[in-house]
C-alpha cells in the first residue's frame, strides 16, 4: 500500500509496471519552497542599504578638492549627545533625553544643510562606543530621507 508499484496479481507472477504516485504533498512542498524563495527575494532588496567602509582595507587615494563641491556633513553620534556640522563648520548639538534624542530637531537640522546646497549628497557619520544600533540606524533613515545617500559609517577613534 505505501509503496510505489502495484501489488501482484497472481497471474504467472506479473507485475504491472502503473504505478500510482501522489503528486498532492510534492506540489505543497514546492508552493511553499517557490513562496519562501519569493518573500525574502523582497526583503533583500527591501534591506538593502549602500554603506561604505571609510577604511575599506586598501589605503585612500588623495583627492584633489574641488571648490565648487558641497562638503559632507558631519555626525558624531555619543551616548549623551549628538552633533551636527558641516564639513569645517560650528556643530550644533543635539543633547539626550530620557527617550533618546530629539530626532525632529535633528531632522530639520540635516534638512536646513541640504537645503543650503541641493546638490549635497554625502554624510559621515561616527559612533563611540555604546550607542544604541537604533539611534544610528534612524540617523541613516533621516539621511536617506533628505535625499543624501552617500553615507559613511566610523566608529569614533579610526
Amino acid at each position: 500500500m505505501g509503496g510505489a508499484a502495484a501489488e501482484p496479481t497472481g497471474k504467472g507472477g506479473k507485475k504491472s509496471l502503473d504505478a500510482t504516485i501522489n503528486l498532492v504533498p510534492y506540489i505543497d512542498m514546492l508552493m511553499t519552497i517557490m513562496t519562501f524563495l519569493m518573500m525574502t527575494a523582497v526583503w533583500t532588496q527591501i534591506a538593502m542599504l549602500e554603506v561604505q567602509n571609510a577604511s575599506g582595507g586598501a589605503e585612500a587615494q588623495p583627492e584633489e578638492p574641488d571648490p565648487n563641491k558641497p562638503k559632507a556633513i558631519m555626525i558624531l553620534a555619543g551616548k549623551e549627545m549628538l552633533s551636527i556640522q558641516e564639513e569645517g563648520q560650528e556643530a550644533r548639538t543635539f543633547p539626550a533625553t530620557a527617550d533618546g534624542f530629539d530626532f525632529n530637531a535633528v531632522n530639520i537640522e540635516l534638512k536646513r544643510l541640504k537645503d543650503a546646497r541641493q546638490e549635497r549628497e554625502e554624510v559621515k557619520i561616527q559612533s563611540e562606543d555604546g550607542v544604541r544600533y537604533e539611534h544610528i540606524t534612524k540617523l541613516i533613515d533621516l539621511s536617506t530621507g533628505n535625499n543624501m545617500k552617500q553615507i559613511t559609517l566610523t566608529p569614533v577613534g579610526q
